[in-house]
């Protein structure tokens, strides 16, 4: 609470001086929320002005006024930034976080260094229906517990697509495009990807996975400038993921304690699915057409069918 505060005090120094708070209920009335503005109560956008406005810094700050948590509905709006701070940074959204949601089509967020930024606690709890464009930096940058991410897109981010950390998180349906860097950066324990999240045309790898207890299933990484899916990590399931025209391996990497099955690697420039460690192959892993020496190789063994 008390570093909130204070990263909160040094975010208002820097915001434009004319910043205030805003919502649907600051008390008791609506108030319209514009570039740079403190979001402390619900609010669904309509006409406000961050919805029309260029945004020098910061588009919108999240900081509920009480321990409720609040929802950030975006009602299909586009904010846009001049390549500095963050579309969307949550700062405290409630227990359990915000909910970041857009009803009537899907919000975008363009041109911020960073589109949605949480690394409170309680900042964000969902995230869903936002498409990132163009972030100088990354397009989604969230840690803390429990939380979920789900039915993005982030396309053209200067550094990573999505950079996940934290504790029982999950990410659901989200799609990376040409990311400057990594398409999916995972760090933490314990997060679940599931529900095709797919890396696409990656600069650096589709999926870079550190940290532990991590559940990747149904995934997809193609056309990537180096390996689909980079594992160094340990307690690690990997199963029914696809690996398809990467520069570099399908799958590769090193752990402990992983389970993987039924994934697939298919014309990629180098191996397709080589991992060493101690893995348990729960069989149905295949690589077809790819470039290196190995096809298909767990801990220096052929996978099982």
């Amino acid at each position: 609470m008390i570093l909130r505060s204070i990263l909160f005090a040094v975010l208002l120094s820097s915001a434009p001086a004319l910043a205030k708070y805003c919502g649907d209920d600051v008390g008791g009335a609506d108030v319209p929320c514009a570039c740079g503005d403190v979001v402390v109560s619900s609010v669904v956008l309509g006409e406000d002005p961050v919805a029309s406005e260029r945004c020098d810094e910061v588009g919108l700050v999240i900081e509920a006024a009480s321990s409720d948590p609040i929802v950030i509905d975006l009602a299909g709006a586009t904010l846009r930034g001049n390549g500095r701070g963050a579309g969307l940074l949550a700062m405290y959204g409630g227990s359990g976080g915000a909910a970041i949601t857009s009803s009537g089509g899907v919000a975008t967020l363009e041109g911020f260094s960073t589109g949605v930024s949480s690394s409170a606690a309680d900042g964000i709890g969902l995230l869903e229906k936002v498409v990132v464009r163009q972030a100088g930096r990354d397009g989604i940058r969230l840690r803390g517990k429990n939380w979920t991410v789900r039915g993005t897109e982030v396309i053209g981010a200067g550094r990573d697509s999505y950079v996940l950390t934290g504790h029982q998180f999950k990410a659901e349906g989200n799609v990376s495009r040409a990311s400057g860097r990594h398409g999916f950066m995972l760090m933490g324990h314990s997060g679940t990807l599931a529900a095709h999240n797919r890396a696409l045309q990656s600069n650096g790898f589709g999926f870079m996975v550190a940290g532990g207890g991590h559940v990747i299933t149904d995934c997809e990484a193609s056309g990537g400038m180096k390996t689909g899916m980079k594992l160094l990590a340990g307690d690690l399931e990997v199963e029914r993921c696809t690996v398809d025209g990467n520069l570099g391996d399908g799958i590769a990497g090193h752990g402990i304690r992983w389970k993987v099955g039924d994934n697939m690697a298919s014309a990629n420039a180098k191996d397709g699915i080589n991992v060493r460690g101690s893995i348990l192959d729960l069989g149905g892993n295949r690589g077809v057409g790819n470039g290196g020496p190995v096809q298909c190789q767990i801990s220096a063994k052929p996978c099982v069918e």
